[in-house]
């Protein structure tokens, strides 16, 4: 269990154009990395419970999915609003057998995530990402979804 990074696991038409939008970031020396495509329903209900439950019942979610402990402070945080039961996320594995979403951040020289990079960096990743036929959550197609930003989520863009 625990986090998936395995690109295979999702839609080809996403895993396509995912590859060649890591390429593309390669030669404009944008640094970045797959942080996360497919997820269980475990993984799913944990990150559905941060921000909603108590810190203990959050963490035993958690560790029981494969995942780190947060602190209080992460838990003050709603992350998601798909309950990963009756409202699914694009991370997780559909009736065809394939995942539709893929997070994805920007990355310094050691492979840290730059999560207070300046927005202008993330938002060239994502317009960069719509040029290869990924919707950008944190505002793709000019549009913010659901909960508002949500700079390393990706989704296939509809064609």
């Amino acid at each position: 269990m625990g986090i998936c990074r395995r690109i295979e696991k999702l839609n080809p038409k996403l895993q396509e154009r995912l590859k060649a939008f890591l390429k593309e970031c390669e030669t404009q020396n944008i640094n970045v990395a797959i942080l996360e495509t497919v997820r269980s329903e475990e993984v799913q209900k944990a990150y559905y419970a941060q921000g909603r439950e108590h810190l203990e019942d959050v963490n035993d979610l958690r560790r029981k999915a494969g995942l780190y402990e947060i602190s209080d402070k992460e838990n003050k945080n709603i992350v998601t609003n798909c309950d990963g039961v009756k409202n699914k996320s694009n991370h997780q594995v559909k009736s065809d057998g394939w995942g539709y979403a893929v997070d994805i951040a920007l990355v310094d020289e050691k492979g840290c995530v730059r999560w207070n990079a300046p927005q202008s960096e993330w938002e060239r990743m994502g317009k960069l990402a719509e040029d290869f036929g990924l919707d950008w959550v944190a505002g793709g197609c000019g549009a913010i979804w659901g909960k508002g930003w949500d700079n390393p989520h990706f989704e296939l863009l509809e064609d």
